[in-house]
């Protein structure tokens, strides 16, 4: 025999492949076959089980020893011969070239319970049933290569029931659980049970015994002779079946002893070394078919077993009694084959011995055979036949003899047994099917680490096509985690731990690797296999924990939203144990018991529980325990001072799952107020007499109080009406005067006539605007003032009015707020109420004005007063005067009333103070008693705007023009009169007495400059209307309103509507023409604006001054504010004549140009108000400077970066950065740059920066500005 060195095995077969020459064959030499081929031969040749190596695309065959005996005299031919056509198979072979064809493919095959050999093979003495597996082996080329799986491993095991289907497979004793037999398994000599199943448990009872001797575990059968016969299956290795035994069993540790009958077996359990491990029992109680079979022995005792005498020639039929009963026929009377034959089912037919004496020939016709029958009475049976024949005498002919037996129990028994190994393999089969419908990865490894199972999970979740992909393979180099700073060694690996050194792992966060790189995070397990004792392996699961990862963050998020709520909440929430101790509290219920979260988390539900409810709360605290019902109690809670109050406190209690309570929820609300009123109320019902008495009374002095308003607004519309008219005739009076006092040909005396003349109608002209402000219909034009500065401004004005003798005292609170309110009629209301406490005080006295910011909640006052809660303005005025009476007191407010002698006063002061309050959304109320004098308090909304100072110092001179005016009056005297006016002032004059005329003009083309209207016209269009066709016929149409009276057309809530004009009537002339001639110049100087702006790019180089477009400098602008005062530019600017030139720059035609100007200059404004920052940069450009407007001190720094600049005119306070640090940071970057601050310090500002600097003070004129400009360009 050749020596081949890789050889390790022994035996005939070793020995053929070491004396075979292979170097003809297709497999080559043994020295060039490859290492694959080489370890699996070794294996497959050492193995006790017969085994099949199929090798290359010649699908050649080699075996084992094993496998050469069940081929019997197909060997040695088929020793490494080629597959296809072997002698060695049975009509199952196409069925096992396929399986080894498909393992080829990489598929893992497993068939059952085939006839494999022929009849001439030693294996058909023993039952020729096999189960047949097939493994695919894959060269070193793997699994990537073209042809990765090289051989099949095929392995036999003879198919002998629940034993060989629990030895094919692990997986198979875990389903040994759902077997109607009782099965055990015991390892070692001292037969410790390792595992028992449900079945047993309810045959001897449920007691422990896993891990106990089998003679400690079951110490009723030790007298049995069991564990005797248990040693010897142990020490020999051979098998013992026994049936039909006897046992006393003790059901349980306390119960007594039941006897049964059993069938069982005693299998050896071997190791891989052929030594016995363990035994396995298995076994049926048939104690009742026992008792059935004990009853059929009585029977067979009594008649024997069934006889007969068959005579095939006569057809006559000899039987016993005992054939008789078997088959259920009369005990006399013929018995016929027929009337057998109709008994047994059809099946069995061909095995009569009617049937087979035709076919058999010289064979016996009645060899042994079961038959199921029917018999007559229904009863279903199995019988067992056999018969010789009997030759007596050749001539008589031959005759057979036989006996008839019952093998029902029997066949009963196997049965049972076909059914239980069918349900071992639908078990296997249903557990790959669990494993792979299971949301969770599943895997197993050898102790190596080496991948045996998988579930579809595992693939799904990992991102593998197939198990080929992982099995055969390392795990870590199927699971991989991603990578870390410090990566973890394969010997602290969990699942490894598990596998090669038996410790259960759990690992709670991990992130696995998929196939595509991606990673998710993967809770698992790993749990120890042993097998006899060895450690086989690790069983592994894993999920993946994204959604619950979510579903976390959800329930962390929901969590932390019910704690919030929970503490947040105002309504008192606590949860409490089942003995009423707190366990969470919230916030409220703090604060509402007056004890801090750590106080309460130590007190019971009882401390803080008045002593006299503590009874009932705690009965039914325990009843709602008990029975779930929620209840609502109504009780006393204990603060720590000992005060107590009233609370409805609601409890509920919360259960698990399962329903049981766990804590219990508290939900209470103060009360107290409610009991209050409830005890108000009875003290009401008590009271009900005298509270309607008093209640009529107040009803009586509501109405009067109705009575009062309803005049004083009655009163209120008449004197609106009546100002209307008398502003009318007032307006007709005072023009045609006004123009008389112009004519020269008067002489001094008629002009005095006139002065005097048009002094009573400014007198008229005062009172008309009395009167509306008492009816709330004078037109206001309010801005955000301060109270503070009105009245400093006022302060001369108000002592010259109250005189020497009287003392002024004025208080202010600090940071007074501001308030939106016509500071023209302020000083009237201030100025009106100082004279009335003047002449309450004749002989002298104090007048205090107190200012002060205030917050207004009081529900009863502000219902009163007709105001929203909120903050306000405060002005209280007294006087320590003479006081009213309350006669006098009540009639205070109403127009004309006066204590006053006639002649000294027109009673319509504080009438008008009324009316202007409660038109600007305020309230005024009076106190005052006689001798103790009187305090008028004044309520002004807030206004949260900034202060707008305003110069209106000037008086504008009365100029001229020669533009087109429509007027628009339906009075012919007051129309005749403004259209004299105008002419004399040079202007072209239009007249239309309604709407409808005045459109029909502006519809015609006549070109027109400007319209002045009333406002109250009569015709089907109203003046709102026509003012709006005006302006979308002529886009740049100025339209100035007049009104005695305006009402609602433009006026709402007291205000000027936005852009709207007007002259209140009656006006003088020269306030009629510097209106107009304000109005006009401004829309001049607009349009040559847009005009120069719209030529800036032609421009030549002459031009002197680069005016900035007017969209840059008015982008922030309210659409809706006012053009610029005429005094803005100047004496010499465009309302003196002066126009504009090509290139922008303003030239004057005036003679009043300023004295040493200056021009050139290039300024930065920097102003937040637009509308001043406009003024300041037409003011420059009209001076002859440039000038760049912005509205920030970021923008200004910007600016600085972006073109040169010589001088920064900025104001003090800015949003952001303020004017001072913009001024420093300007100077860092161009020191050469002059400053000039604009703002209402004064000079201050400049003295405290510490850096030259200029101040100009707020409010300045053209003159001051100039000579700043003059003092920084000649320096």
């Amino acid at each position: 025999m050749a020596e081949i060195s890789w050889l390790r095995a022994t035996g005939l077969t070793a020995q053929i492949v070491a004396a075979t020459d292979w170097s003809a064959s297709p497999l080559g030499a043994p020295t060039q076959w490859s290492p694959t081929l080489r370890t699996t031969l070794n294996i497959a040749l050492r193995s006790p089980t017969p085994s099949l190596l199929v090798w290359g695309a010649g699908r050649h065959m080699l075996y084992n020893d094993a496998f050469a005996a069940c081929i019997g005299a197909a060997h040695p031919a088929a020793f490494g011969a080629a597959l296809a056509g072997s002698p060695m198979w049975t009509g199952a072979s196409g069925r096992c070239e396929s399986a080894i064809e498909a393992a080829f493919a990489g598929q893992q095959q497993q068939l059952c319970r085939l006839p494999l050999f022929h009849d001439d093979n030693q294996a058909i003495s023993t039952g020729n049933q096999w189960d047949f597996s097939c493994l695919p082996v894959w060269d070193e080329k793997g699994e990537a290569g073209d042809d990765p799986v090289a051989g099949v491993l095929c392995s036999l095991h003879r198919a002998s029931g629940l034993d060989a289907a629990l030895a094919h497979t692990d997986l198979l004793r875990d389903l040994m659980e759902q077997s109607p037999s009782f099965k055990a398994v015991v390892r070692g000599p001292q037969h410790v049970f390792e595992r028992v199943n449900d079945a047993y448990f309810k045959l001897f009872g449920d007691r422990p015994v896993l891990g106990l001797p089998a003679r400690e575990a079951l110490p009723e059968l030790l007298d049995e002779n069991l564990f005797a016969l248990l040693d010897r299956v142990y020490q020999t290795g051979q098998a013992y079946t026994e049936r039909g035994a006897r046992l006393f069993l003790r059901r349980s540790e306390e119960g007594g002893f039941a006897g049964a009958v059993l069938d069982f077996v005693f299998q050896p359990i071997k190791g891989s070394d052929g030594r016995v491990a363990g035994i396995f029992i298995e076994g049926n109680d048939v104690t009742d078919l026992h008792v059935a079979e004990e009853r059929l022995r009585i029977v067979d005792r009594a008649g024997g077993i069934g006889i007969f005498e068959w005579f095939p020639g006569s057809g006559k039929l000899a039987v016993s009694d005992r054939f008789r009963r078997l088959w259920g026929v009369a005990p006399e009377g013929e018995v016929t084959s027929q009337q057998l034959v109709d008994m047994i089912d059809e099946e069995f037919h061909p095995n009569l011995g009617t049937v087979r004496i035709r076919e058999s020939g010289p064979r016996n016709p009645l060899e042994y055979t079961e038959y199921h029958i029917t018999r007559p009475d229904g009863e279903q049976r199995w019988l067992a036949r056999k018969g010789e024949v009997v030759q007596d005498d050749p001539r008589a002919g031959a005759r057979y003899v036989g006996v008839v037996f019952d093998v029902t129990s029997r066949k009963l028994m196997e049965q049972a047994l076909a059914a239980s190994e069918a349900s071992v393999r639908a078990n296997n089969a249903f557990v790959r099917q669990l494993l792979d419908s299971t949301d969770q990865g599943f895997f197993s490894i050898d102790c190596d680490g080496t991948v045996t199972l998988c579930n579809a999970a595992f693939l799904q979740m990992l991102g593998y096509a197939s198990e080929k992909d992982v099995l055969g393979r390392s795990i870590h180099e199927v699971i991989l985690v991603p990578q870390q700073d410090e990566p973890v060694s394969r010997a602290e690996c969990a699942v490894l731990k598990a596998a090669r050194e038996g410790i259960t792992a759990h690992i709670d966060n991990e992130d696995f690797l998929r196939v595509d790189g991606s990673s998710f995070p993967a809770q698992y397990q790993a749990h120890p296999v042993w097998q006899d004792g060895k450690l086989q392996g690790a069983l592994c699961t894993f999920i993946d924990l994204t959604e619950r990862r979510r579903g976390l963050q959800a329930l962390s998020w929901s969590e932390s939203r019910l704690t919030a709520i929970f503490n947040q909440a105002s309504v008192c929430f606590s949860e409490l144990d089942l003995h009423g101790n707190y366990l969470r509290v919230n916030q409220a219920l703090c604060r509402m018991l007056g004890r801090t979260e750590d106080e309460m988390l130590h007190m019971t539900l009882a401390d803080v529980t008045h002593p006299d409810d503590v009874p009932m709360n705690m009965s039914l605290f325990n009843r709602c325990i008990e029975d779930g019902r929620s209840f609502t109690l109504e009780k006393r809670y204990l603060r720590p001072d000992g005060s107590t109050f009233w609370v409805s406190s609601d409890i509920s209690r919360i259960v698990d799952g399962e329903g049981r309570p766990q804590a219990m929820i508290a939900v209470s609300t103060d009360i107290t107020e409610r009991r209050r009123a409830e005890d108000a109320l009875r003290e009401l019902n008590d009271t009900l007499e005298q509270r309607v008495v008093a209640e009529i009374i107040e009803r009586t002095r509501a109405e009067a109080a109705l009575r009062q308003m309803q005049k004083m607004e009655a009163v209120g519309q008449l004197t609106g009406g009546v100002a209307h008219d008398f502003n009318n005739v007032l307006q007709i009076i005072g023009g045609n005067l006004q123009l008389l006092q112009g004519d020269p040909r008067q002489d001094d005396r008629s002009r005095q006539r006139i002065r005097t003349a048009i002094g009573a109608v400014d007198r008229g002209a005062k009172l008309s605007s009395q009167l509306l402000a008492f009816a709330r219909r004078q037109p206001l034009q309010p801005r955000s003032i301060n109270l503070e500065r009105v009245v400093q401004n006022m302060d001369d004005l108000l002592r010259r009015a109250v005189g020497e003798n009287i003392e002024i005292s004025t208080v202010v609170t600090h940071e007074l707020w501001n308030s939106m309110l016509d500071p023209n009629q302020v000083e009237n209301l201030i100025i009106n109420t100082a004279i009335n406490a003047r002449d309450a005080m004749p002989n002298g006295g104090r007048l205090t004005l107190q200012i002060d910011n205030v917050q207004l909640t009081d529900p009863a006052f502000l219902s009163q007063a007709d105001l929203a809660a909120g903050d306000y303005v405060e002005l209280q005025i007294s006087d320590n005067g003479a006081g009213m009476s309350p006669e006098v007191r009540e009639r205070a407010f109403e127009p004309f009333f006066t204590t006053k002698r006639e002649g000294e006063g027109t009673g319509l002061g504080l009438s008008m103070a009324y009316g202007f309050v409660k038109q600007s959304k305020g309230h005024i109320s009076l106190h005052s008693e006689p001798g103790k004098g009187t305090t008028i308090r004044i309520y002004f909304p807030r206004c949260i705007e900034d202060e707008v100072v305003v110069d209106d110092s000037r008086d504008l001179q009365v100029r001229g023009g020669d533009e087109t005016i429509l007027v628009v009056e339906d009075d012919p005297n007051l129309q005749l009169t403004v259209i004299d006016t105008l002419s004399s002032l040079g202007y072209r004059v239009l007249k239309a007495d309604n709407g409808e005329r005045a459109l029909a003009i502006l519809q015609s083309g006549i070109t027109v400059d400007m319209m002045f209207t009333d406002v109250v016209m009569p015709g089907s269009v109203p003046v709102t209307e026509l003012a709006r066709q005006a302006r979308q016929l002529l886009p740049e149409i100025e339209i100035l309103f007049t009104s005695g009276y305006p009402r609602d057309a433009i006026v709402h809530e007291g205000r000027l509507d936005a852009g709207v004009e007007l002259l209140s009537k009656p006006y003088r002339i020269n306030q009629l023409a510097q209106r107009i001639r304000h109005m006009l110049s401004n829309r001049a100087y607009r349009i040559e604006l847009a005009k120069a702006s719209r030529e800036r790019d032609l421009a030549t180089a002459s031009a002197t001054i680069h005016v900035l477009p007017v969209a840059e400098r008015h982008h922030q602008a309210d659409a809706t504010e006012q053009p610029l005062s005429q005094e803005a530019y100047g004496t010499g600017g465009l309302a003196a004549g002066g126009s504009v030139g090509v290139a922008g720059s303003v030239t004057s035609q005036g003679a009043d140009e300023p004295a040493q100007a200056v021009s050139g200059l290039r300024l930065l404004v920097v102003e937040d108000n637009i509308d001043s920052q406009q003024l300041v940069c037409e003011l420059l450009e009209t001076l002859g400077h440039q000038a760049r407007g912005v509205a920030s001190g970021e923008d200004a720094l910007q600016a600085l970066e972006e073109q040169p600049f010589d001088v920064l005119f900025t104001d003090v306070n800015l949003p952001g950065i303020t004017g001072v640090e913009l001024a420093k940071r300007a100077l860092e970057r161009f020191p050469t740059m002059s400053v000039i601050f604009a703002s209402g310090y004064g000079a201050m500002v400049a003295r405290n920066v510490g850096f030259p600097s200029h101040s100009l003070p707020k409010p300045y004129d053209i003159d001051q500005l100039q000579e700043i400009l003059t003092k920084i360009a000649s320096a």
